[in-house]
């Protein structure tokens, strides 16, 4: 099967070669291991800050799209205009959504060529014009049963998924006896994207307060993204550079692994998600979870079960979430406990994968 992709981020440009977000890329690589060829389409745009480093054109797949105009109206017409050949020489078009190229959904149906979704994030997922989209779609796959539930309900016809969690890891790496060690100065971990609306600022606010009131801790930045210049200024401005290590991203499923284990907290102070694979990582590993209830994430976590709420773009939220975790560290690994048993039924190895029920459902259309 020849299928389109369209991940909702650009193409980057590195050498000879264009990359995208590992995980997107392997889920890419995936599909096209059993057998389709994979075509990835989108604005190639130049970075230094970047966390693309997933080769396409290396790993034998298709690279269509155009570079990024500075007038953004000229830029998108561009696009959706390039895209017009891709569609019908497509199969299958596949989409990230919510996404910018929304309207190629309209232009695939138009032209008799089958569509799938895969949504990951909550804005604009209630509007109108995504219920059409979605009553047109011959599949949706979502993050989270809440999402699924909404789609099957919106559109009557039974046709979205939940996905298994696009993560490396499995119920075989489910730790069930973590050992949580009285420590002297706790180990707070930020892990994901570094961009605004993940909350980075408000955290680095929250551990300027929390370091004025004398608390031991330190914070270890996982990541990178577009906000990390931003943060490293923030970090000189409040002067917490004794309390905060920016690590930078990090591929490897054991060293994630790694920060997990030896962290007493995972924090996620986010504006808006799907559901983050990150939850599910933390709960994986037995690390206690304090997040915001935004998107999909209220579908899986319970305030005072399994993680501690906070509310989003509140700094003092964030600073009250950290001193109960502080103050309170016992409730804390009692959280993390329940959610070893929340998780443990959700990344069931014997579950297809996004890409095999992807694969399963393109193959049964044809």
């Amino acid at each position: 099967m020849k299928i389109l992709l369209l991940d909702n981020s650009s193409l980057t440009p590195i050498g000879d070669d264009y990359c995208i977000e590992p995980k997107t890329g392997a889920f890419a690589q995936e599909l096209h291991s059993l057998g389709n060829e994979v075509t990835i389409y989108g604005q190639k745009v130049n970075s230094n800050n970047t966390i693309h480093s997933y080769k396409l054109l290396e790993n034998g797949l298709k690279v269509v799209g155009l570079k990024r105009r500075r007038n953004k109206l000229w830029n998108y017409i561009l696009l959706y205009f390039r895209i017009i050949p891709e569609i019908i020489k497509a199969d299958f078009v596949y989409m990230f959504y919510p996404t910018s190229f929304k309207y190629v959904a309209i232009m695939s149906w138009l032209m008799r060529t089958k569509y799938g979704l895969y949504i990951r994030g909550e804005q604009g997922i209630k509007n109108k014009s995504s219920h059409w989209i979605y009553n047109k779609a011959d599949v949706v796959f979502t993050v989270t049963n809440q999402f699924t539930s909404y789609v099957n309900k919106t559109t009557s016809k039974n046709h979205a998924f939940s996905i298994r969690p696009m993560i490396p890891f499995t119920e075989k790496d489910v730790v069930t006896d973590r050992e949580y060690k009285k420590t002297e100065q706790f180990r707070v971990l930020s892990l994901g994207r570094v961009a605004d609306d993940k909350g980075i600022m408000e955290l680095m606010k929250a551990v300027k307060l929390l370091k004025d009131k004398n608390y031991n801790f330190e914070l270890t930045v996982v990541g990178d993204g577009g906000f990390m210049p931003d943060t490293r200024a923030l970090i000189q401005d409040l002067q917490i550079d004794d309390k905060v290590k920016l690590i930078g991203a990090v591929d490897d499923s054991n060293l994630v692994a790694h920060y997990y284990k030896t962290s007493d907290i995972y924090i996620l102070p986010t504006y808006h998600e799907g559901f983050p694979r990150t939850l599910y990582e933390a709960m994986i590993f037995g690390t206690p979870i304090i997040t915001t209830f935004v998107g999909g994430i209220p579908g899986l976590m319970k305030d005072g079960y399994n993680c501690k709420e906070i509310k989003p773009k509140s700094v003092q939220s964030i600073v009250e979430g950290l001193e109960y975790a502080f103050n309170n560290y016992g409730k804390m690994i009692e959280f993390a406990k329940n959610g070893t048993n929340t998780v443990s039924r959700i990344v069931d190895s014997k579950r297809m994968t996004h890409v095999e029920h992807l694969n399963k459902v393109i193959n049964s259309t044809f």
